[in-house]
């Protein structure tokens, strides 16, 4: 009767830690994967996929120890370290390894790629501890109790209540982690696929003066009639503040460039697939760092290779 007993408790504290990783993946990436789907971007599940494996692992391992051993500071300090690898692949996944991992999968993009050691990094990893820490500590010591309480309880509803306890919290976990980090690499993708449609969209077409300046058209009028081909979206560079990024827009036969500055478009360019890092790369000393008033453009701290129209 006890192993009975044991082994039920073990499968539920299983099956407890699988739903915590899987729901905190699904807020944390899952959402974002759907959008940059709808939005043309290159490799959408790239953060994804390699976290649902580790996350799920990581839950599984988890909520078994913490059911086995039925020990309040074993809990602890299980869920703690779960949230430490929580907020350690929200902080690093868009800035260490899907960069790492894209330059496998498709290494022509490796020349431009460059991502910037995140300045004041302490800063996101005391807001990550304390909005996922917090959550996914609170579920864990929930654990046991919400275990017990359903092997004592006689109705289908008793039975699922730390089903249906665990994935509100850990959805809020994960959606904590997109608003810290995900959404920053989300964000100037989402911006320039809006220009380009817009782009196509008034393409050719003689449009007033205060819209075409409320809808930044002037951004994209470098690329001419390429708004009007079928595209794939990729951001490659970020500062060490993720104020300044850059979208790869690739159009199969050309590409070009698309740099966003504090959720604001700034220019796009057209550049060569073969040029070279070091020479996209070679004036960056050369800090230019003004405001076009009549384009409302901001521009920060990067070279021209072709002129500005407005």
């Amino acid at each position: 009767m006890v192993s009975e007993f044991s082994r039920k408790r073990i499968n539920l504290g299983v099956l407890y830690g699988f739903t915590a990783g899987l729901f905190f993946t699904l807020a944390g990436w899952g959402m974002d994967a759907i959008v940059l789907s709808r939005y043309h971007a290159s490799l959408p599940f790239l953060k994804f996929f390699p976290a649902l494996f580790i996350c799920l692992l990581a839950g599984v391992l988890a909520g078994y120890l913490t059911a086995k051993f039925e020990n309040g500071l074993v809990s602890l300090l299980l869920w703690t370290g779960l949230a430490v690898l929580f907020t350690y692949l929200v902080i690093n996944l868009p800035t260490k390894f899907s960069p790492w991992l894209f330059n496998r999968i498709k290494p022509d993009y490796a020349q431009i790629i460059k991502f910037d050691d995140l300045e004041k990094v302490g800063v996101y990893w005391f807001y990550g501890i304390f909005a996922i820490g917090l959550t996914c500590i609170l579920c864990g010591i929930m654990e046991n109790l919400l275990i017990d309480q359903s092997l004592a309880s006689s109705s289908t509803m008793g039975v699922l209540i730390p089903l249906l306890v665990c994935p509100i919290f850990m959805t809020g976990a994960g959606l904590s982690g997109d608003l810290l980090m995900t959404s920053h690499f989300r964000e100037p993708l989402v911006i320039i696929e809006n220009l380009l449609q817009n782009g196509a969209n008034y393409y050719g077409q003689e449009v007033d003066p205060l819209k075409a300046r409320e809808m930044r058209l002037s951004v994209v009028q470098p690329l001419g009639d390429l708004v009007l081909e079928s595209h794939s979206l990729t951001v490659v560079s970020s500062d060490n503040y993720l104020g300044m990024m850059k979208v790869l827009v690739d159009f199969e036969d050309e590409w070009a460039l698309c740099h966003v500055v504090y959720s604001q478009p700034s220019f796009c360019e057209i550049i060569k697939p073969n040029f070279k890092v070091d020479q996209y790369y070679a004036h960056e000393d050369r800090k230019i760092t003004g405001i076009d008033i009549h384009n409302d453009d901001i521009i920060l701290g990067s070279n021209f290779p072709v002129p500005l129209t407005t």
